[in-house]
């Protein structure tokens, strides 16, 4: 008698099995699986018989044939993880099936989810009230620094006191960045190579004497729609790990690539990529490598080398970020000779461009004049820091310390003020809230957003509703100026 195929088997037999079992032909695509097998997979049978196995197991090829038993993990769209190990073989197929409980599992992956959504809500909330902080710190050294000499024995103090909390806040929008829990602030544009100079400046210190750091900077901008404080998480944690990787003595090469070549573009985006064209932020060093096993973990997170002196969020984060700004990252490595991180991001068209470079022009902050703007924020620090620099800029400036106070003091006036700035996180009535009534009184009135920390939905909502824009703290005062006047007259 002919021996009878297992995919022929399956209806008579493999549907009639309560756990899950699959058969995979030697072309790797799935030849026949029981209903089970498809509910954990949250799909029907028909969606994967006859797919290929890559799709819902990505590492098959990984597996020798003639195991009789190992362990892999699945994933089909939100599917959870699933231990599994081989049943049988038979000739050109092997059946597989799965011996994890998928309650347990689905239990598990929930309560690390919920795990995972505290510590977000709770970095959150710390980096709200730390960026308050940081932004009353940073305002009121630019405050210092346009109100006294230039020169002086204050001036190296002031410059130690920026550089702190400039560190500090990008330590808490790498934690915000990973953790998911961040706003999302409107992408500007900006000069790459213009950010890199600065985050080197304020490297310098962190870069032992046996390294030695070469920029190379464009004769040009380098202009590409992002938020310099992503950018600015960007450099320091390649630049640190590249530090990081020189035992001896070494050099670290950071080089910008102007516009990428047509058939990189290609090979990474498609025939039709999305941008017109891509450039390259380039950090090269002569370190001790990587093997092929710690490339492929490079952007897990939590997976680091340092052991204790790493977190694992560094690089994960950089991904994540590259990602949101439709680039890419490539990277090539040697042991014992050193590597090198491409990030590629998508370049600026030629009008916004000459927009950037003409915005450049001026650096210093732009002055108000006299135009009447409320503050409304629950944090002194913060509240006096705006109305001390906002006056000095030449603005008329009114405050108020909760929600309540600013729209009584709106109300009070009619509705008649230029531009209300408005913090997003408030006891009592919430920024959203307020800013709700403030167009109930007035549909016209100039409202920006302010916060530490804020929900992507919440801001877009309020953006979408009419407020003119978002600022992250912590900020400068020429951010902070050229927000102010953007909200004004554009």
């Amino acid at each position: 008698m002919t021996k009878m195929s297992l995919t022929t088997l399956h209806d008579s037999i493999i549907e009639t099995l309560p756990e899950p079992h699959c058969v995979i032909g030697r072309d790797l695509t799935c030849v026949a699986l029981n209903s089970a097998f498809a509910e954990l997979l949250g799909a029907s049978p028909d969606e994967i018989r006859g797919r290929p196995v890559v799709e819902f197991w990505a590492d098959i090829d990984k597996v020798r044939w003639q195991d009789r038993e190992f362990r892999a993990e699945f994933r089909y769209r939100e599917c959870p993880v699933l231990l599994v190990k081989l049943a049988s073989y038979s000739g050109n197929e092997l059946v597989i099936r799965v011996l994890a409980s998928f309650s347990e599992d689905r239990a598990t992956k929930v309560f690390h989810n919920q795990r995972i959504e505290a510590l977000g809500l709770l970095a959150g909330g710390v980096a709200h009230d730390f960026n308050n902080l940081l932004t009353g710190v940073l305002g009121h050294v630019a405050y210092l620094r346009h109100v006294l000499p230039a020169e002086g024995e204050h001036a190296e103090s002031l410059t130690a006191i920026e550089e702190g909390a400039l560190r500090a806040s990008s330590l808490t929008q790498q934690i915000l960045m990973f953790s998911k829990v961040d706003g999302v602030e409107p992408t500007v544009k900006v000069d790459l190579a213009d950010v890199v100079s600065r985050v080197l400046t304020l490297l310098k210190s962190s870069i032992p004497s046996h390294v030695e750091i070469e920029w190379q900077p464009p004769a040009q901008p380098f202009p590409i729609l992002a938020l310099e404080a992503h950018l600015t998480q960007i450099v320091i944690n390649l630049v640190i790990n590249a530090r990081d990787a020189i035992k001896d003595k070494g050099s670290i090469i950071i080089s910008l690539v102007e516009r990428c070549q047509p058939d990189d573009v290609r090979r990474l985006f498609g025939d039709e990529p999305p941008a017109p064209a891509y450039g390259a932020l380039i950090v090269a060093d002569s370190g001790e490598g990587m093997d092929e096993e710690v490339k492929s973990k490079l952007f897990e997170p939590y997976f680091t080398t340092k052991n204790e002196g790493g977190t694992g969020i560094g690089l994960s984060t950089v991904n994540s970020i590259v990602e949101q700004l439709g680039g890419a990252i490539e990277v090539d490595s040697q042991q014992g000779v050193g590597t090198e991180f491409r990030i590629i991001f998508p370049l600026l068209a030629v009008e916004e461009q000459t927009e950037l470079l003409q915005a450049q022009d001026d650096s210093k902050p732009l002055k108000g004049r006299g135009e009447r703007v409320l503050v409304i924020d629950d944090e002194y620090a913060v509240r006096n820091v705006l109305g001390l620099s906002l006056s000095h800029l030449g603005y008329a400036i009114e405050t108020a310390a909760s929600g309540l106070e600013g729209l009584e003091k709106f109300v009070n006036a009619g509705g008649d003020f230029d531009l209300v700035i408005l913090d997003l996180l408030m006891p009592g009535l919430s920024g959203e809230e307020v800013f709700n009534r403030i167009m109930e009184i007035n549909r016209g009135a100039r409202v920006l957003i302010v916060s530490g920390f804020s929900s992507e939905h919440v801001v877009q909502r309020i953006l979408e509703s009419g407020g003119r824009d978002f600022i992250q703290k912590p900020f400068s005062i020429e951010v902070l100026s050229r927000k102010v006047r953007g909200c004004l007259y554009d």
